[in-house]
């Protein structure tokens, strides 16, 4: 019973998760939109280790494989996405918000709160290299397992 809610329920979640960041990609308005570039990088990153990953381990059959399928898909329309959305997307999340309307000072003071020196939130160069080191470990595991 267990492997049989765990065959269908974690496909579902992969689906959903990259249905998210596709959508996340076209958008520029609402909940789902990017906040900046760099945190679309990193949830692309992220989607796509978890999906090579969910390859791995998952016990496919012949109508969840389709799920898997329909995730990669949803996932390259997000990957398609932020190329060709890339110079519309904000830089940081606080262009984001002074783009649309909120009070600079308070997005400010929101963005600083509980960190040193008014660190960003923004996924910095180290954390996008270790999401890419993941992923390729993760592809190049998949490729060796067949």
């Amino acid at each position: 019973m267990i492997p049989a809610i765990i065959g269908w329920v974690l496909p579902l979640v992969l689906l959903l998760s990259c249905s998210w960041v596709a959508a996340s990609a076209w958008t520029s308005r609402g909940p789902a939109a990017a906040r900046s570039r760099r945190r679309l990088l990193a949830a692309l990153l992220e989607t796509a280790s978890v999906a090579v990953f969910m390859r791995l381990v998952v016990e496919w059959s012949p109508v969840t494989i389709w799920l898997w399928v329909l995730s990669v898909a949803a996932l390259a329309a997000g990957a398609a996405g932020t190329v060709i959305r890339w110079d519309s997307l904000p830089r940081t999340a606080s262009v984001a918000d002074s783009a649309s309307g909120a009070d600079p000072a308070a997005a400010r003071a929101e963005s600083t709160r509980g960190r040193r020196g008014g660190q960003s939130r923004e996924p910095g160069t180290i954390t996008l290299g270790s999401y890419a080191l993941v992923l390729a470990a993760a592809v190049a595991v998949s490729a060796a397992i067949g």
